[in-house]
């Protein structure tokens, strides 16, 4: 299953790091990008042994900083050397529970499921805040929404109360047929068609105004990741630009 990152910015604890290919005169040290105080690293272009070297060299400078998290240059081909210090790219966990409704809008345009017809079924093994947000959201036109969650009953009663939506509750072990199964964690996934939101796997583009052209050297993805984390960009100044299934999964759910 998906982990979830670590919200360091929003804590205050730890620095982001940013990893820039290196100019004339560019020390390692702190950067403001896009109003976000980074930790900022410096290395060789190109390929071969000393490209690898000066990454080994930066990923040491950001673990003895404390930094676990950093935003890469698009398609840097040396990510593995950071890993194994410890520095992974910005996690995008807490974004894509803010961002969950309109992932599933994204999905269900992309399967040619119109919200008046389709069936879409919201699943989560614990109680999740993030699904409840989502089926308040969907159930405003999605016809046909299903819930099988700890707590469905008065998600079910607070959605007919507030918006007179009327959502079918479904009991753990019963048949569940729906033209879309949402599982926001490792809940065991039904037959057909899946969309899941804790699996790594599930690939999610997200857009933001402005950012290309501020920070066109690095990955957008991540960036965007950074400033929410940093409560620089609220959720409703990103949107999700693209969503791709994990291999097989957009077809088949017949999961071990």
């Amino acid at each position: 299953p998906y982990i979830g990152g670590e919200l360091f910015l929003r804590e205050g604890r730890r620095l982001l790091g940013l990893v820039s290919y290196r100019d004339a005169g560019e020390k390692n040290g702190a950067r403001t990008l896009c109003g976000v105080r980074f930790c900022a690293v410096y290395i060789a272009r190109g390929e071969g042994m000393a490209t690898r070297l000066s990454a080994r060299r930066a990923a040491k400078y950001l673990k003895w900083h404390r930094v676990r998290y950093a935003v890469f240059p698009k398609d840097y081909p040396c990510k593995s050397a950071f890993a194994r210090f410890g520095i992974l790219p910005p996690s995008d966990w807490a974004l894509r529970q803010a961002k969950a409704a309109e992932i599933v809008r994204c999905a269900m345009a992309q399967r040619g499921l119109r919200p008046e017809c389709a069936r879409i079924a919201l699943l989560s093994a614990a109680p999740s805040a993030a699904l409840e947000a989502a089926a308040r959201e969907l159930a405003r036109d999605v016809r046909y929404l299903s819930l099988c969650t700890p707590g469905q009953e008065r998600i079910a009663r607070s959605l007919r109360w507030d918006c007179g939506a009327s959502v079918y509750e479904v009991q753990r072990g019963d048949h569940l047929a729906s033209d879309l199964a949402v599982c926001f964690d490792d809940v065991p996934p039904p037959f057909g068609a899946v969309l899941p939101l804790a699996e790594a796997l599930l690939k999610v583009e997200y857009g933001a105004a402005e950012i290309e052209d501020a920070a066109p050297d690095w990955d957008q993805n991540q960036l965007i990741c950074a400033l929410y984390a940093a409560l620089v960009r609220r959720a409703d100044e990103i949107w999700v630009k693209d969503v791709k299934f994990p291999p097989k999964a957009g077809e088949t759910a017949n999961l071990p």
